[in-house]
């Protein structure tokens, strides 16, 4: 190659022509690349070819070197001109273009290339390592310098596990797969994909033993030469080595995946992160992989993952519910419930929603959960459970196990207008009042009135029909008259729908069950959907079940960290008072802050608009008469009803048709009652009793008449930060590792402006690196399968567990349950 030094930074390897038989040229062969779909045994990256052939074949005696051509090659544009001079050879490797040249070419043969690095870099026979992973690091930084990829090929192991042979070969080792497809037979299906050829059946490798006696490695062969072209310095970002995943991605693309994020969209934001797609590893068929490969390692398997890893969480966390049912082969029902759920329950399930309109999972099995409001009127979930069915007697099992774990029964129990459900509830609980849910029904408004064509008229239909559905101030009988009147103005008294949802008045219209307790969360029915919602969209389609149960354990992690912000806020914070009574300052104190901006408007209602007009006293019981200045009734609307898409819920300012409340107080017991029933209803005192509290010199509202409900810090903090965690799961290894990425951070934040510091930082990682990580001994490295075991938190497959005999086969209507 003449007596130049080599330019080891360009990957400059020098080239040899074998000649051979074949007078018909030289045909390439790109074989595919193989990506291992990891099963049972996951031996990560084992050679596709077994029965590897000896590369330390001897050269063929035809080989040649014609030395009497040379050779000058210049790139520096367009393709590659060869000229013939008679005294050297000059090969310019400009900076990102080719530098695959030939000495000779004639017809057939086949040409070898041989890398040109460092002494130091190149594996030599019988070199001693102290480790495999010192060893295996030293050939993955030679090819890494030559610009080809490694793959693990042949291993020889130990009963422990310890490695005593093992090929490293290059990743294009190996050959095209040569099976045949015939297209013609009727039962071929699966459709063909054009891919690229990768396989060249290159023959460098090298070949480490151990040492008897010792866990230290010898280099026993080594081929050097390669069949193909090797990358370039410019595109080594590209690379296998460069563009593999390590577990940190992964695990980014697993938490990305429980919020609805797939791997396409992954990858970008993973390449925004990291300041551009070719700074560190990762191609879009990477990110897809993995996800590709943590479903095949599932599999199968998923029943089995999901009923092990919940068992056992039955088993090692206190109060823990889990109950499933498997009835004719058939996994029919689930239910779960933690200890934070059931503390939940207990302070806030006097109102209970259930919803089964979601399949979001492989087998299209419906999810059911339990939602109540808490003390900050927001969602909070009690029970979840999963149905393959929506028939009586699959809601029947999941409502018996919900009254199993809780002991108790909700005093409201809200649904959509499904039989079934409505049959199963009132069976099983018989002292709940079961009333349908109004955002079902109003959602299904605009559907059911396309006889109103106008769309002014349409709007104002719309406007009087919430206005009067969810005036819980009226009486029945005024609310019968009034809905008559509104059929017959908008000309629609012959509408089915409109006279179906009539006739079950009883059973969703707020005044036919006013004198229910806390009837006026049915009101925040909305609130339940958008909770129900927030499980569809952050569910990939067709999860598997354990990847689902991650998904939902996530959106209760974030629906904690949400009470306990709300519960941080309301203890930090301090609200603006509007008047000067000494409610306020009292209210504050006790309510959370949602509650006390209620509470606060009642206090300032009932000091501007209400007075007393008369006290009658009789026996031990005074009724006191409250007059409230109204100039008109009001109503607020929260959503626009010139959107048809929206669903309109109105909110009501004490819409009472007289200006005039009762009051009643007992000297006995000291209680007050006002026939606005507003106490009832909301949970809070009206301004009516609040205005009479004055007149008896009462300086802060009753305990009485604070619900607990209501109350602050109702659910304690470290109740809401445990985690869904099993007796395998090492939290304090997980805190740690977040610890060390929080450190590794903030030490390249600090040190990004001095470039020296940075790099000296660098190397002191990689003397971490090579301490924890390359030396360690190959039996105490994870495998990928170990690495999959911990992303779901499940036992893996090689555990004896209650259900080594179930195996599922996927059907759209159940899962099926068979023996190995």
């Amino acid at each position: 190659m003449g007596d130049q030094e080599p330019d080891v930074n360009n990957h400059i390897y020098e080239e040899h022509y074998l000649a051979s038989d074949d007078d018909n040229g030289i045909e390439d062969f790109d074989f595919p690349d193989n990506d291992t779909l990891y099963n049972d045994g996951f031996q990560t990256g084992e050679s596709s070819n077994p029965n590897l052939e000896d590369a330390n074949n001897d050269e063929d005696e035809n080989h040649f070197v014609d030395e009497d051509i040379e050779v000058n090659i210049d790139y520096s544009e367009g393709q590659p001109h060869v000229t013939h001079e008679d005294i050297e050879c000059n090969i310019d490797f400009s900076e990102g273009q080719p530098h695959v040249t030939h000495d000779y070419v004639s017809p057939g043969g086949t040409l070898y290339w041989t890398p040109i690095v460092l002494d130091d870099i190149k594996p030599k026979v019988s070199s001693k390592f102290n480790s495999y992973g010192e060893a295996e690091t030293m050939y993955r930084k030679y090819a890494l310098e030559s610009g080809f990829d490694v793959r693990l090929g042949r291993v020889q192991k130990t009963k422990n596990g310890i490695i005593t042979n093992r090929h490293l070969v290059c990743n294009r080792e190996g050959n095209l797969n040569t099976s045949k497809l015939d297209t013609l037979d009727i039962q071929h299906k699966k459709t063909q994909r054009r891919k690229d050829l990768f396989r060249r059946n290159c023959k460098a490798k090298v070949v480490l033993e151990i040492i008897l006696g010792t866990l230290r490695y010898v280099v026993s062969d080594f081929v050097e030469r390669h069949n193909h072209e090797l990358f370039s310095k410019g595109n080594m970002h590209l690379s296998r080595s460069k563009t593999k995943l390590d577990y940190s991605q992964e695990i980014f693309i697993h938490n990305l995946s429980k919020q609805d994020i797939g791997p396409v969209k992954a990858h970008r934001l993973y390449s925004a992160l990291q300041v551009g797609p070719s700074v560190r590893g990762g191609l879009v068929t990477d990110f897809k992989n993995a996800r590709r490969n943590l479903n095949c390692y599932i599999g199968g398997r998923d029943v089995k993952f999901l009923v092990d890893k919940m068992n056992d969480r039955k088993k090692n966390v206190p109060s823990f519910t889990f109950e499933y049912k498997v009835s004719n082969k058939r996994l029919n029902s689930l239910f779960w419930a933690d200890e934070t759920a059931k503390y939940n329950y207990n302070s806030f399930g006097d109102v209970v929603s259930l919803d089964a309109t979601f399949s979001m999972n492989k087998y299209d099995m419906v999810f059911v959960p339990f939602t109540g409001i808490d003390n900050h009127k927001k969602c909070v979930t009690f029970g979840a459970g999963l149905l393959s069915k929506e028939d009586g007697v699959s809601y029947e099992w999941l409502l018996r196990a919900f009254s199993k774990a809780f002991r108790k029964q909700p005093q409201l129990v809200l649904s959509d207008q499904d039989p079934s459900l409505k049959k199963a509830i009132d069976k099983v609980f018989p002292l709940a009042h079961h009333r349908l849910c109004m955002w079902h029904i109003t959602k299904k408004l605009p559907n059911k009135i396309l006889s109103i064509e106008d769309a002014t008229t349409n709007q104002k239909f719309r406007k009087r029909f919430h206005s009067i559905i969810w005036n819980s101030k009226l009486e029945p009988h005024e609310f019968e008259n009034v809905w008559r009147q509104m059929l017959e103005e908008f000309k629609i008294t012959d509408n089915t729908w409109m006279n179906t949802m009539y006739g079950l008045r009883k059973s969703w219209i707020p005044t036919f069950f006013k004198h229910i307790p806390m009837s006026s969360l049915m009101r925040t029915t909305s609130l339940f959907e958008s909770q129900n919602w927030s499980f569809q969209t952050t569910t990939l389609t067709d999860s598997y079940l354990v990847v689902f149960m991650m998904t939902f354990e996530s959106v209760m992690e974030r629906q904690r960290h949400n009470q306990i912000l709300n519960d941080f806020n309301t203890a930090t914070t301090f609200p603006k008072f509007i008047t000067r009574t000494p409610y306020e300052p009292h209210a504050s104190n006790v309510y959370t802050r949602k509650i006390f901006y209620q509470v606060q408007k009642e206090i300032s209602r009932s000091k501007d608009n209400c007075f007393q007009k008369n006290v009658i006293s009789s026996n031990s019981v005074h009724t006191i008469i409250v007059m409230e200045k109204t100039k008109n009734i009001t109503i607020r609307q929260t959503n626009d009803v010139s959107v048809d898409d929206k669903d309109e819920e109105y909110n009501y300012d004490c819409l009472i048709r007289d200006t005039e409340c009762t009051v009643t107080h007992s000297t006995k017991d000291g209680s007050f009652k006002c026939t606005c029933m507003h106490f009832e209803h909301v949970g809070i005192l009206c301004r009516h009793i609040l205005c009479v509290f004055k007149f008896y010199g009462i300086g802060q509202i009753p305990e009485k008449y604070i619900l607990k409900r209501w109350h602050r810090d109702v659910i304690p903090t470290e109740l809401l930060k445990r985690r869904f965690n099993n007796s395998f799961d090492d939290s304090n290894s997980d805190m740690t590792a977040i610890d060390i990425f929080s450190t590794v951070d903030r030490c390249v934040s600090f040190l990004s402006h001095d470039a020296a510091k940075l790099k000296l930082y660098l190397e002191e990682q990689n003397k971490l690196k090579k301490k924890f990580v390359d030396d360690c001994p190959n039996h105490d490295l994870p495998t990928r399968a170990d690495h999959f075991k911990k992303l779901l938190g499940v036992v893996g497959p090689d555990v004896e567990s209650d259900v080594n005999d179930i195996q599922i086969f996927v059907t759209k209507a159940a899962i099926v349950v068979g023996t190995y």
